[in-house]
Formats: structure tokens, C-alpha cells, sequence
């Protein structure tokens, strides 16, 4: 197989197609090709793809002026925060001229848990971007993962491209189509959660309790101070936004800690925490921060409540936080 820039993208929308790769040659090419088609039209490229694969393709990006390389491992930890890395670091370096983007969000080893995040990612890429003269080409290795894993993040897509051209994609599914298959319910909290109620001048006790159960969990202090944070954040906008009482909950479960706020009223926006606000608002920071602080976010709404899940990573026995670019196999897997 070798990778194509498909058919020249109208430079006032959004072009976001999928291309499945068989091997690293492929895998290059694809690259190759879709950077010289947008370095040709004088299209700023952003190439982010896990960091087990810049060494292949690095040596033919860097000699390259307006091309940029990252870890997709790093900025794409949480699959939430690569929207807003491209929207509020390579586009604002770039304003009013058409962008080209590269990206692998969902590779083999990254860990199951992801597997929603990632299909999010990519539907959220046609909402965050409409419009936009942006391209994106989002690449999926077709042999190592799973054939349904394939077909979930390929409906996102509006577009394919295979055999030298992009066409539109039977398969595809509208964003909110995506997002409503994906918002499944949230397990319970366990029935020894800590659980305490979200009050104006209960901050202080707040942060103290959760960051108690999180040090006997095991997180790392460093990690201890960014949930001080994520709490005082979602306790916040339940306090501004929220149309009642609610609730932060805390607890350790395997390999990770949990914390959520929930509470009366609704987040309507899908977009939430994932477009940043325009330099001069002096609001609409907390979620986005939320989302860089969490390495697993999900946000949940039904029956006029809605819930804001964080999780992070607890050290691995002898060692640090797991690394989502090793592991088993991605594949559907419950949230």
C-alpha cells in the first residue's frame, strides 16, 4: 500500500479522513506523501504519532520549514487534550492560513481503557473543526487491531482514503451518533467511596480528604497536588453552573484513582474541555484543565445530572504510572 494526499481539499472546510496502514512502509509513505501535498500548497503540517514511530518517520520530516513532530503518547495521553493541543499551541502559531494534521490516536498496546476517548477524539474532530480549513489524516494499523475497533473509529470519519484517492465514507456516522453509542453509564462508585458534599466553604476540608485517600493509595505527591486541583476545579463549576446539591466522590480501584463530581444540571456542550477559550476570557479554563491534569476524563448527563469522572494513574508495583503506549491490544472495553 503506499499513503496519497487524495483529492485537493477546498481550503474553507474541514477535511478529516482515515487511512489504514499494513505496514511501516505503508505507514511512511502515508506520511510522506500527505506532508509534501500540504507543504506544496503552503500548508503548515503537524505530524503527531506515538513516539515509537517518529523515529520512522523523523528523517523525513526535519529538514522541512513549517512542519512540526509530536508524541502522540505525550499530547495524547488523554485522548481529550489533543484537540485543544492543536487548536491552542500549533494553530494560534499559524492564524488564518489553512492547517494540515497528521495523527495516530489509537495504535496497538495502547491500553483498553482509551478505546472510548479515542473514538470520542475523532468524532470530536468534525465538531471542533467544522467549517475550518483544516485537513486531517488519521492513520489506524489495519492488521494489529481489532476488526471492531477498526470499524468504530473508521465511522467517525467522513471520509477514507485507500488506492491513491480519499472518498466519502459509507460508514459514517454523524458526531453526536458517535457520542450517543459511547455515552454509556458509568459503573456505580463503590459503596466505601469517600463521599462528601460540594458547599461554598467546604474547599479546604474537600481537598484535604481526597488527597488523604489518594496518598494511601499510593499516588505520587506530584500527582496528589494536580487532584487538589482537578477537585477544586469540578467542585467549582458545580458550584456556578450546577442547579443543586452535589457530591465529590474518592476512591482507589485497580491501578488507578477515581474522583468525580456530580450534581444537578446539564453540560450541554459536547465541546467542553476540549476548545480553548479565547485569550482575553477570563473563563471556560476549568475543564480544559481538568482534562490536562486527568489522564482518563468522562463526562456523563441523564436525568438532569451530570457527572465529571477523573481518573489517574497509581504507580505500578516497583515502578511509575502505567504508560498507555504499552499494554495488550486496544479493544472495546467497559468504562
Amino acid at each position: 500500500m503506499t499513503g496519497a494526499a487524495g483529492p485537493p481539499v477546498p481550503s474553507s472546510g474541514l477535511h478529516h479522513d482515515a487511512l489504514l496502514y499494513d505496514h511501516d512502509l505503508g505507514y511512511r509513505d502515508a506520511i510522506r506523501d500527505f506532508v509534501a501535498a500540504g507543504r506544496a500548497a503552503g500548508e503548515p503540517v503537524l505530524v503527531a504519532v506515538p513516539g515509537h514511530r517518529l523515529a520512522l518517520v523523523r528523517p523525513l520530516l526535519d529538514p522541512l520549514d513549517e512542519v512540526e513532530c509530536a508524541d502522540m503518547a505525550v499530547i495524547g495521553r488523554n485522548p481529550a487534550t489533543i484537540i485543544p493541543a492543536v487548536l491552542d499551541g500549533f494553530a494560534r502559531r499559524f492564524p488564518g492560513r489553512p492547517l494540515r494534521f497528521v495523527g495516530e490516536s489509537l495504535w496497538p498496546g495502547r491500553r483498553p481503557a482509551a478505546y472510548r476517548h479515542c473514538v470520542e477524539h475523532e468524532a470530536m474532530i468534525n465538531l471542533g473543526f467544522a467549517g475550518q480549513p483544516f485537513t486531517a489524516r488519521c492513520l489506524f494499523d489495519r492488521i494489529r487491531l481489532p476488526a471492531d475497533t477498526l470499524a468504530d473509529v473508521t465511522a467517525a470519519h467522513p471520509w477514507l482514503c485507500s488506492g491513491g484517492a480519499a472518498r466519502p465514507n459509507p460508514g459514517y456516522r454523524p458526531p453526536r451518533a458517535v457520542l450517543d453509542r459511547l455515552a454509556v453509564p458509568l459503573p456505580p462508585p463503590p459503596d466505601d467511596a469517600l463521599t462528601v458534599p460540594v458547599t461554598p466553604d467546604g474547599f479546604a476540608a474537600l481537598r484535604t480528604a481526597v488527597a488523604a485517600v489518594a496518598s494511601t493509595a499510593g499516588l505520587a505527591a506530584e500527582r496528589v497536588d494536580d487532584l487538589r486541583i482537578v477537585v477544586t476545579e469540578l467542585a467549582s463549576n458545580a458550584l456556578t453552573h450546577g442547579t443543586g446539591q452535589s457530591a465529590a466522590r474518592c476512591w482507589a480501584a485497580a491501578g488507578e484513582l477515581v474522583c468525580e463530581v456530580t450534581g444537578p444540571g446539564e453540560l450541554a456542550d459536547p465541546m467542553a474541555g476540549r476548545v480553548p477559550p479565547a485569550p482575553t476570557s477570563v473563563r471556560g479554563r476549568g475543564l480544559l484543565l481538568v482534562q490536562r491534569l486527568g489522564d482518563l476524563v468522562d463526562i456523563r448527563v441523564a436525568d438532569g445530572t451530570t457527572t465529571v469522572r477523573v481518573r489517574l494513574d497509581l504507580p505500578a508495583p516497583g515502578g511509575s504510572a502505567a504508560d498507555p503506549a504499552e499494554g495488550r491490544l486496544v479493544g472495546p472495553a467497559p468504562l
